[in-house]
């Protein structure tokens, strides 16, 4: 038996107009959490959460959490401030990114065109379990939400320096197409290069790859 937990806890500011449309829906959702019957919607509410059923008005607040049926953050909520507040959102063992995300980004669309709001978050085990320790981000836009893991991270800084697959040797007896052997053979009439085919042909197409002209020859 063994305990997992998704933990984060972060701040940021909004209007307070923007606060009171997220309390609202944290309210609401509660409500629904907890099977009681949620207050009447307020216009900004509805149109943050635009339902998709007249005879729903929660649906659209519902259609950000994995299981609508289950409307938790798996956190607290505390505002401040007046014009300018500051919204705290924590959680310790089923803190819910994906749902408050979108929280954020049907809330605060005033603050988020004008910079983003990003928060990250820890999962961890009771128990030593391999790969159940972690943790990841989130970036909250006006119009998306993207997120990563540190798994995710780490799989791509791995791939980074992993070596590259063996690869046969050219054959030296098949003409490079772009430096055919007539050239090189030209090359060496003229006593232009010293180098072997193969060897030649290497030369040229390394300069090529780096954007510079073969203006000195390779040395003998």
């Amino acid at each position: 038996m063994a305990d997992h937990y998704v933990q984060g806890s972060f701040a940021f500011t909004c209007t307070a107009a923007e606060s009171a449309l997220i309390e609202e829906a944290w309210q609401h959702a509660a409500d629904l959490l907890g099977d009681f019957a949620p207050g009447e919607p307020s216009a900004a509410f509805l149109a943050a959460f635009m339902p998709t059923d007249l005879g729903n008005p929660f649906n659209g607040l519902l259609a950000i959490f994995d299981d609508p049926a289950f409307p938790d953050f798996g956190a607290e909520i505390q505002i401040e401030g007046d014009a300018d507040c500051v919204v705290s959102i924590y959680g310790t063992t089923d803190f819910q990114p994906g749902p408050i995300a979108e929280l954020i980004r049907h809330c605060c669309q005033e603050s988020l065109k004008a910079r983003p709001i990003g928060f990250d978050w820890s999962y961890s085990c009771s128990r030593p379990r391999r790969d159940t320790f972690g943790g990841g981000w989130c970036a909250v836009f006006a119009d998306h939400v993207e997120f990563e893991t540190t798994q995710e991270q780490l799989a791509r800084r791995l791939a980074i320096s992993a070596p590259m697959p063996m690869r046969d040797p050219p054959d030296p007896w098949i003409d490079d197409p772009d430096h055919p052997s007539v050239d090189w053979a030209a090359e060496v009439l003229n006593g232009d290069t010293r180098l072997g085919y193969l060897e030649w042909a290497l030369a040229r197409a390394d300069a090529g790859d780096n954007g510079q002209a073969l203006t000195v020859p390779p040395p003998a």
